[in-house]
C-alpha cells in the first residue's frame, strides 16, 4: 500500500473528519472499521478474498473492514489492485467465505491513468475509501481517491482528491476532484541546538473533508451535498494547543476550495 511515514498532527485524525451525519430525512455515510488482525479470523484471507475478485488480484492491496452496526460475520474487503469492493461473509464454523454482493471500478481506475492528468497527479495512488456515500433514495457512490505522496528530508506529505463513483454507473463519477484529505510535516530544526531548544521542530498542516447531505426537493431526487473542509496547522515552536483550525464551505462547483495543505490543485 506504499505508506507514508506517520505525520503527527494537532488536528483531529485526518480519517475522523472525513465524514457528517444527516440534513433533514437524508441518510448518513456507511462507514466500515478496519480490522485489526484479520490474520486471527483466518491466516490466508488475502488469498482467499483475493479468489473471489476480478483477476488478477494483488494479495497485499487487500483490506477487510466491518460495516458499523452490521450482524455477526459480515464483512467489506476493499482492494486497490483491481479497484473493487465487496461485501462478504465469513462462515465460521466451515472456516470459509462467502461473496455476497461485488462492485468492479477496475474499468473507472483505468480510465483515470489513461487520461491527462492535473499537473502533480501522474503518479497518484488510486484506492477506496473504506465508506459509502448517499447519493439519492437507495442509490450509493464510493470516494475512488488519487493520493499523491511527497518525501522529505525528515518529513512528508499526502494529498488525497477523491471521485464520487455510483455503484450503479461505475465508468462516470458524479463529482469529480473534491479536495478529501491531506497531511504535510516539514522540518524546521536543523542544528543540535535547535532541537535541543525548540518545543516543536517541524511545520505540520493536516486537512479532512466534511459532508452533509441535504434532503431532495421531491421524493425520488438525489440528495444535496455540502462540503466542508478542515484545515489545521501546527507551526514550528508552538505547542499543540495553539494550532489554528479553518473551516470552508464549498460546493461541486466552487473553483476555489481549500488550501489543501499546499499540495496540487
Amino acid at each position: 500500500m506504499n505508506p507514508l511515514p506517520i505525520l503527527r498532527t494537532a488536528a483531529l485524525p485526518i480519517f475522523v473528519l472525513l465524514l457528517a451525519g444527516h440534513a433533514g430525512a437524508a441518510p448518513s455515510a456507511q462507514l466500515f472499521d478496519a480490522v485489526k488482525k484479520p490474520e486471527s479470523l483466518d491466516p490466508d484471507w488475502r488469498a482467499r478474498l483475493c479468489a473471489l475478485l476480478p483477476q488478477p488480484c494483488d494479495p497485499q492491496a487487500l483490506g477487510l473492514y466491518r460495516p458499523r452496526g452490521s450482524a455477526a460475520g459480515d464483512y467489506a474487503v476493499f482492494s486497490s489492485e483491481p479497484l473493487a469492493m465487496a461485501r462478504i461473509k465469513r462462515v465460521a464454523a466451515a472456516g470459509t467465505w462467502q461473496l455476497n454482493r461485488l462492485h468492479d471500478f477496475s474499468g473507472y481506475a483505468a480510465a483515470l491513468m489513461k487520461k491527462a492528468a492535473a499537473p502533480g497527479m501522474a503518479d497518484a495512488r488510486i484506492s477506496l475509501a473504506p465508506a459509502l456515500y448517499p447519493l439519492a433514495e437507495g442509490q450509493w457512490a464510493v470516494a475512488v481517491l488519487q493520493t499523491v505522496s511527497e518525501m522529505y528530508s525528515g518529513g512528508g506529505a499526502s494529498f488525497s482528491k477523491a471521485d464520487f463513483v455510483p455503484f450503479e454507473d461505475a465508468a462516470r463519477a458524479v463529482y469529480e476532484g473534491i479536495p478529501f484529505s491531506c497531511s504535510k510535516m516539514i522540518r524546521a530544526c536543523f542544528s543540535e541546538k535547535e532541537y535541543k531548544q525548540s518545543k516543536h521542530c517541524h511545520d505540520e498542516s493536516s486537512g479532512s473533508l466534511r459532508i452533509t447531505y441535504g434532503e431532495p426537493a421531491r421524493p425520488g431526487e438525489a440528495y444535496s451535498w455540502q462540503y466542508t473542509w478542515l484545515q489545521s496547522e501546527w507551526p514550528q515552536n508552538t505547542p499543540a494547543s495553539d494550532a489554528t483550525t479553518t473551516r470552508l464551505h464549498f460546493t461541486a462547483r466552487t473553483t476555489e476550495r481549500a488550501s489543501f495543505c499546499g499540495g496540487p490543485q
